[in-house]
């Protein structure tokens, strides 16, 4: 559980910087709305938290419609768990392949950053 906490801590970390990049940039650079919402249910999966689709929308700054269809996507290709017709008011989860594809994401993401960081020291 330490572990999994650590990388909602790095996921919430990518949040932040990714949000930082709206201070003085257009918001129309920015829609990677379901690289986003994935990552939004990931640190709630660590807080034992459950999002539906509507918090993923606003959390993501995502259209509530554009929202629907990535969770049709997303249930349809097996990384969310608990709606399948884009119904907004669906609690949702990851399923056990995006948690698995989003942990090893994180570890790598972690590891350029200690070698980045560790040949400068």
């Amino acid at each position: 559980m330490v572990e999994h906490d650590r990388k909602a801590r790095l996921a919430q970390a990518i949040l932040d910087n990714r949000a930082q990049r709206r201070d003085g940039l257009p918001d129309e650079l920015f829609g990677e709305f379901a690289w986003d919402a994935l990552l939004h249910l990931f640190i709630a999966d660590a807080a034992s938290q459950r999002l539906d689709g509507h918090m993923l929308a606003e959390r993501t700054f995502c259209p509530p419609s554009v929202m629907q269809r990535w969770l049709i996507f997303m249930s349809k290709n097996e990384l969310v768990v608990g709606d399948g017709d884009g119904d907004l008011s669906d609690l949702l989860t990851l399923s056990a392949k995006a948690l698995a594809a989003i942990e090893v994401y994180l570890d790598r993401t972690s590891d350029m950053a200690k070698s980045i960081f560790s040949s400068h020291a």
